[in-house]
Order: structure tokens, then C-alpha cells, then sequence
């Protein structure tokens, strides 16, 4: 572990001297103006500034890429011009709905090589533009693969049973819970460059006796990421069997010890709970539930004469793009109310406010997160509950923000 932690890059930082300087006392008392940097805040609110509009406009332009595609026809035109090249429709099913997450992806590219671009501006990615834009195309390609078995599959079900959405339902259930139970053993070691964690002597009696509490114990892998981002995260991968805890190289390099053993018990209470598996169940019940919705919505939208259900993918993935936005919210809310949840019952297992304030202030200066996010970025861009909300959690004070978002 400490040739790792001399791999890393930028951390321990100045920002990491000055959250380690903060006494207990005041982490314990102090508001969170008070304990995060100043010029740090400043550029969060500036950087949020800048996401809100840029994610809003990411998602508008691929609504509206796929209403205009098959307003004006061209999806009939793609459809009947893939139809005389292919007998099977099952390909030409697929073709089309590849297509169709290439013209969707396509509409996003300049909004999020812009949005890349200002991050790294902000010095929160370390990434050369084409290893970035690398990443893009690869994603790209598995999301049209992915879009395109979809409409094939669905398509074909609805073919040949009337209750073509049960199955789907079933498949959608399934495929979620499954990609979320393999992701810790075989897609993230893919994708990312994972060692084993060995912690410091310092560490180790205390994380046994964490485990101990806990009566539970989970593998823990350390994510290289030192080479893209200065910025650091841990979080808990998989479920049942396969849950790992996740920790980047640039948090072991610039964590307190006792900063860690929280980091363990946050992991620990999260398994204990089974919020892997839950979360995995929520995620596919958005998704049936907005599908259902995008498609009741769709059916009540006109047929132009040359359509069909091939067609009409196009319209139903716009709708969907709008379902999204107003379901999002939601899905957020539920993610925050467990990361408050976890994270004081994680600190029930430690004994140790001190330490996860502490966490909470170097989060919030490394990564530029903004004290009392904007009703949009509250809404569609955090899953975890904001900064004050957590810290007068932790402090058992009033949370300032929440009389501001009402």
C-alpha cells in the first residue's frame, strides 16, 4: 500500500493539510461555511452554474434529435431502406434501434465534450481529450448493442404473445439484477484498474473490531484512478456474494486512518442492509415503470402514414427522454434518504462524528461540491444528500439549506 499511495498523484494536496489542521471541536460545532475552503466553495457554486445548463440542454437536444428523426420521416426511411438490404427483421430491428442510441449519443457529443472540457479546466479531470473521447466511442457502442438486442427482443415478443410486457418486465427485472450482481467481478475489472487493500498497521485492529461490531466483513479493492482525477470516492459494488467495497487510490492517499474506518463501517452497515439488492430492485422498477409509461404516452401521439412499430422507436425513445426528466427526482430522493441512513448508522458503528465530518469537509473541497445546491442540481444531479444536509446530520443541528429549497 505505500508504493501505491507514492503512485499517486496530487494527493496528500494543500487542501488535504488544511481539512486535517480542522480540530474536533470545530468539525463538531462549526457551520460548513465555516470548515470548507472559501475559493473551493466559490468555484462549486460556479461549476454548478455551469452543470445545471449544460445538463438541461444535454437532454434537450436528444429529445429533440429523436422527435425531429421521426417527425420528418426519416425514420420510416431508415426502417424500409434497412428492410431491402436484410431479411431478418430481427437484424433489421436491431440495426434500427442501434441506430437510433448512435443519434442520440450523437446529439449529446458537443454538450458533453463541453462539459468535459470546463472539468478539466476546473482541474477535477486529469484525462487527454482522446483518452476521453476513447471512453465516449466505447461507450457508445456498447449502449447502441444494448439498444439495439432491446428493440429486437421486445419487438419480437410482442410479435408472437399478447403478453409480450410481462415477459419484458421479467427481462428487464432480471438483466438488472444480474448486470448489478456481475459488475464487481467481471465488468469493473475490465474497466477499471483494481489491487487488493492492505491497510496501514494503524488501521487494522480497528477495522477488525468495526467487523467485529458489525459481525460482517466485505472484500475491499482499491480503484486506480489517480491518473484521471485528483478527486476520491468509496462505495460498495455487486450484492449477495459478490458486494465488494470500492475505495479510489487518491482517498487512501489522502484519508486520516480513522477516516478509513468510517469509509469500512459506511460499507459495512450498507451490506448489512442489502441496499445492493435493493437499490438493484428500484433501479428496475424506474425503468419498467417509466417504459410503461413512455409507451401509453407514445400511443396517444398520432401514426403518421408510413409508420409502424419500428418506426415509432424513434418517438417512443423521445418520450421516454421526457418520462426521464420527470421521474429522475424521484429516484435521487430515494438515493439520498439512504445515504443519510447508512451514513449515521455508520457512525454508530465507529463512535467517531469527528471522523466523519472530517470526510465529509475533504469531499466537499476536493471534489467542488457545492454547499446548498440549486433546486435543479438538488433535484437531477444528486444522488447523495448535499454537504450541509449531511454535516448538520452528523452535528444533530438544523439543515439550513433544506428552508432555502422549500
Amino acid at each position: 500500500m505505500v508504493d501505491l499511495i507514492a503512485a499517486v498523484l496530487g494527493r496528500p494536496n494543500a487542501l488535504d493539510a488544511e481539512v486535517n489542521a480542522l480540530t474536533a471541536h470545530a468539525l463538531l460545532t462549526a457551520p460548513p461555511t465555516a470548515l470548507i475552503d472559501p475559493a473551493r466553495a466559490a468555484a462549486a457554486a460556479r461549476l454548478q452554474d455551469f452543470r445545471n445548463p449544460m445538463w438541461i440542454a444535454t437532454l434537450a437536444v436528444q429529445i429533440v434529435a429523436l422527435a425531429w428523426f421521426w417527425s420528418t420521416g426519416r425514420s420510416a426511411h431508415l426502417r424500409d431502406l434497412l428492410r431491402a438490404r436484410m431479411r431478418s427483421e430481427f437484424w433489421v430491428r436491431f440495426c434500427f434501434g442501434a441506430a437510433l442510441a448512435l443519434i442520440d449519443r450523437a446529439a449529446s457529443f458537443i454538450p458533453q465534450a463541453i462539459q468535459y472540457r470546463f472539468m478539466k479546466l476546473m482541474d477535477l479531470n486529469e484525462l487527454l481529450f482522446r483518452t476521453w473521447l476513447g471512453h465516449w466511442i466505447a461507450g457508445t457502442i456498447v449502449i447502441m448493442i444494448v439498444v439495439g438486442l432491446t428493440a429486437a427482443i421486445v419487438l419480437g415478443l410482442a410479435d408472437r404473445t399478447h403478453q409480450w410486457y410481462v415477459y419484458t418486465i421479467a427481462g428487464v427485472l432480471a438483466f438488472t439484477l444480474l448486470v448489478a450482481y456481475v459488475t464487481p467481478v467481471l465488468i469493473t475489472p475490465l474497466t477499471g484498474s483494481l489491487v487488493p487493500f492492505h491497510p496501514s498497521a494503524a488501521s487494522q485492529r480497528p477495522i477488525a473490531q468495526i467487523e467485529q461490531r458489525t459481525q460482517s466483513a466485505i472484500p475491499i479493492v482499491v480503484e486506480q484512478v489517480s491518473n484521471r482525477t485528483r478527486s476520491g470516492r468509496a462505495y460498495v459494488l455487486g450484492w449477495g456474494g459478490t458486494q465488494r467495497m470500492v475505495i479510489s487510490d487518491t482517498l487512501v492517499a489522502g484519508s486520516t486512518p480513522a477516516e478509513m474506518q468510517f469509509f469500512v463501517a459506511r460499507s459495512l452497515v450498507w451490506m448489512r442492509a442489502n441496499l445492493g439488492l435493493q437499490t438493484a430492485l428500484v433501479q428496475a422498477a424506474f425503468i419498467v415503470v417509466g417504459a410503461a409509461l413512455s409507451v401509453l404516452i407514445a400511443d396517444r401521439i398520432g401514426f403518421r402514414r408510413d409508420d409502424d412499430p419500428v418506426s415509432r422507436l424513434a418517438l417512443l425513445g423521445a418520450v421516454i427522454g421526457c418520462v426521464y426528466a420527470v421521474a429522475l427526482p424521484f429516484y435521487n430522493g430515494y438515493a439520498r434518504r439512504a445515504d443519510i441512513v447508512v451514513e449515521s448508522a455508520a457512525v454508530g458503528v465507529t463512535a467517531d462524528p469527528v471522523a466523519a465530518i472530517r470526510s465529509e469537509v475533504r469531499a466537499a473541497d476536493q471534489d467542488l461540491d457545492e454547499i446548498c445546491p440549486k433546486r435543479v442540481t438538488y433535484w437531477y444531479l444528486s444522488e447523495r444528500a448535499p454537504v450541509d444536509q449531511r454535516i448538520a446530520n452528523l452535528q444533530n443541528r438544523p439543515d439550513e439549506c433544506a428552508t432555502r429549497r422549500r
